[in-house]
């Protein structure tokens, strides 16, 4: 006669029975929640008028460089005297630019406007011959550079906002002069004028890995940007949802009745995924948010979007580099993001009242924001690099992007990723071990030490 096989009392830490219940449980909560929902529409509406309010931005910005460049209807003086020290002589009819009708009283009317090139005057002669209404703008040539220096008298009454705009209307009309005198258009003027760079010294090796990279060093930069700009605003929102979600049940002693059915382990998990679902989401709808204001600008109000290229939230980034960049993103999106969720729960369980969620946000955050700034300076240390794609969290943010640009190969991102899995397996380890416990109790102490103390016990 066989004997029964004796069950085990002791509990399975790492048991997700309940999980499924959980994650719908907190998906359901969450889009009742007034506060939760309201800050996802803010968001989706952010992302959806990103790109419209760079371009009324940039319309706004050529507007008023062209009221400066066209009129002086915002220079208040007498008399402006603009004398010219460079080998661009003006001309002998020289005038200023049109004025407008309706233009202010104070202004400096277009016949008070003169042009002066050196052989015609002395700069001394000018200056003392200034009354306190009068502006001098004297354009000269230093080290090869040409300088535009306003000039008026010590007891003016000249407001420096006109000696600014007087000066600038000088610098665009001597641009426009050099333009036109060189036979040159407005594009090669800004080749010109980009200067060349003679960038660092580099070894026979370091040159042909440079000619290898997948991608230019500004195309890099820009992909290092979005990329870290999604893992950071994800991470920040389910954190800080996360945190909240958690310390509410636990006031509210829902936690306690939950556990009666559900595992610690199935019961952090569940809302950790639930939340980080519902962040996705929010994402998701802001980018398509985004891809229709964008459509509408473009086809539908036939708006000029050229000067403001990729500005805006998309999913290029994502689609925009084959098959290996899809899966090598999203993989680093659910890596990290798991990483940071369960963080997150563990912090929040952690708080023994609502005050405690801003320093357990604080920490969180931190976190995400040394791994956002961490990723610009890195992208353009390449010495660097390598080490950043090593080390969480600034792994989470460099790594494949520094895979996908060619700046390491699949050995060293296969050892980031097993890294991070390594924190991600340690964090839900002590997950398992601290969560019931941090729950239930009702701790004062500082909130790590509840936490080790937690898993210890």
């Amino acid at each position: 006669m066989k004997k029964p096989v004796k069950q085990s009392s002791k509990e399975n830490i790492y048991s997700l029975v309940g999980f499924g219940k959980v994650f719908r449980f907190t998906l359901v909560q969450t889009l009742k929640n007034k506060s939760f929902v309201v800050t996802a529409i803010l968001m989706i509406f952010m992302m959806a008028m990103m790109k419209p309010l760079m371009y009324l931005m940039s319309r706004s910005a050529d507007s008023a460089k062209a009221r400066v460049e066209a009129t002086l209807d915002n220079v208040e003086a007498d008399k402006l005297i603009i004398y010219n020290e460079t080998a661009f002589l003006f001309d002998a009819d020289m005038e200023a630019a049109p004025v407008a009708t309706d233009r202010p009283a104070n202004a400096v009317k277009k016949e008070n406007v003169k042009f002066l090139n050196q052989d015609q005057a002395k700069e001394d002669d000018l200056i003392t011959s200034l009354g306190a209404k009068d502006i001098l703008v004297v354009i000269r040539e230093e080290s090869g550079n040409y300088k535009v220096n306003g000039i008026i008298t010590d007891d003016s009454s000249v407001s420096v906002k006109s000696l600014d705009n007087a000066t600038e209307y000088v610098r665009t009309k001597f641009s426009a002069l050099r333009q036109s005198r060189m036979n040159l258009d407005e594009s090669v003027m800004k080749s010109l004028s980009s200067g060349v760079s003679t960038g660092s010294v580099l070894s026979e090796s370091e040159y042909m890995d440079e000619k290898e990279h997948t991608m230019s060093s500004s195309e890099f930069n820009g992909i290092v940007f979005g990329f870290a700009f999604i893992i950071m605003i994800v991470a920040s929102l389910s954190s800080s949802y996360i945190i909240s979600s958690v310390n509410e049940e636990k006031q509210s002693k829902l936690a306690e009745t939950l556990l009666v059915s559900v595992r610690p382990m199935a019961l952090l998990l569940g809302k950790v995924l639930g939340m980080l679902c519902f962040v996705a989401g929010t994402i998701v709808l802001g980018v398509i948010a985004s891809a229709t204001s964008n459509y509408v600008m473009e086809h539908v109000m036939h708006l000029d979007m050229s000067a403001l290229g990729d500005a805006g939230i998309n999913l290029a980034i994502f689609t925009g580099y084959g098959v290996k960049g899809l899966v090598v993103f999203l993989a680093e999106v659910l890596i990290g993001i798991c990483s940071f969720g369960v963080l997150s729960g563990i912090l929040g369980s952690a708080c023994s009242k609502v005050e405690d969620q801003q320093n357990a946000t604080t920490v969180v955050m931190t976190l995400s924001m040394v791994g956002y700034f961490g990723a610009f300076i890195l992208s353009s240390k390449p010495e660097l690099l390598t080490v950043g794609a090593m080390v969480p969290p600034l792994s989470y943010y460099i790594a494949p992007v520094s895979y996908i640009g060619g700046r390491i190969g699949i050995e060293l991102l296969l050892v980031s990723f097993v890294i991070q899995m390594a924190v991600l397996l340690g964090l839900t380890m002590l997950a398992a071990k601290t969560y019931r416990n941090l729950l239930l109790s009702d701790s004062s102490k500082p909130k790590f030490a509840s936490i080790f103390a937690a898993a210890k016990n």
